[in-house]
C-alpha cells in the first residue's frame, strides 16, 4: 500500500526550549515531518525559499519581528503556506491582528498535545482552527464590539454632518442642541468606532454603511 505524503512543518520561536518541546511532541507523529526551525524570524523568508513547507508554526511576541509581521511576509511570498499561531496570550487585539495577517489557526502554548494535533490536522487540510480559550475570547470580542459600536440615531446624524464638514456650532444650530452636547456626541462616536481621526471615522462609516 502506498504511504501517505507527510505534511511538512516549520517552527519559529525565539525560545529554543519551545522549539525543542514542539519537536519532541511531534517527532513520533508519522504524518508530520519537521523540515526546519528558526529562532530568528527575520531569516525565515530566505530559509523558506529552499524548503517545501505546508504549515508554519510561529510564536507571536518575538524581539526581531512579531508574528503578525512574519505572517504578512509569509502570506505575501508563500501564499500556499498555512500559518498556525502559538502564543502565551489570548488577547483579542492580537488575535484580530493575526487573523487580518492571514493565519489559519491560533492556539495557546499551554494547550495539550491533542489540541495541537487537532489544530495541525485542520490547518493542513485547509480549514481554520482556534483553540478553546481563543474561541471564547473571540466570542466575547464579537459581543463587546457589537454592543460598543452601536451608534444612536443622533450619533448617526452627527456622523453624516461631519461628512459634510459642518462645524460643531453649525451642527448644534441644526439639531437644536448645545455645542457641548455635540462635542460629547463626537467623543462617544470616536470611542464606539475605535477611530481617532475624521478620515478614520469616515472610512469606518463607509465600510459599515452608516453614510
Amino acid at each position: 500500500m502506498e504511504s501517505k505524503l507527510k505534511i511538512n512543518l516549520f517552527i519559529v520561536d525565539d525560545h529554543q526550549l519551545v522549539v525543542d518541546g514542539l519537536r519532541s511532541l511531534l517527532n513520533n507523529e508519522e504524518q508530520y515531518a519537521i523540515v526546519g526551525c528558526s529562532n530568528r524570524p527575520k531569516e525565515v523568508i530566505s530559509m523558506l525559499q529552499n524548503l517545501n513547507v505546508d504549515v508554519l508554526l510561529t510564536d507571536i511576541n518575538m524581539p526581531e519581528m512579531t508574528g503578525v509581521e512574519l505572517t504578512r511576509n509569509i502570506k505575501k511570498n508563500f501564499p500556499k503556506i498555512k500559518v498556525l499561531a502559538l502564543s502565551m496570550f489570548g488577547e483579542r487585539q492580537v488575535i484580530k491582528e493575526m487573523i487580518d495577517a492571514g493565519i489559519s489557526g491560533y492556539i495557546l502554548k499551554n494547550t495539550g498535545k491533542q489540541e495541537l494535533l487537532a489544530a495541525l490536522a485542520k490547518v493542513s487540510n485547509g480549514q481554520i482552527f482556534f483553540g478553546e480559550e481563543v474561541t471564547k475570547e473571540l466570542i466575547k470580542s464579537f459581543v463587546n464590539d457589537n454592543e460598543g459600536t452601536r451608534l444612536t440615531n443622533r450619533e448617526i446624524e452627527i456622523v453624516r454632518l461631519i461628512e459634510n464638514e459642518y462645524s460643531n456650532k453649525k451642527m448644534a444650530d441644526l439639531l437644536f442642541i448645545s455645542e457641548r452636547t455635540v462635542e460629547t456626541h463626537r467623543k462617544n462616536i470616536f470611542r464606539k468606532t475605535g477611530t481617532q481621526s475624521i478620515v478614520g471615522l469616515l472610512k469606518y462609516a463607509y465600510e459599515h454603511k452608516i453614510i
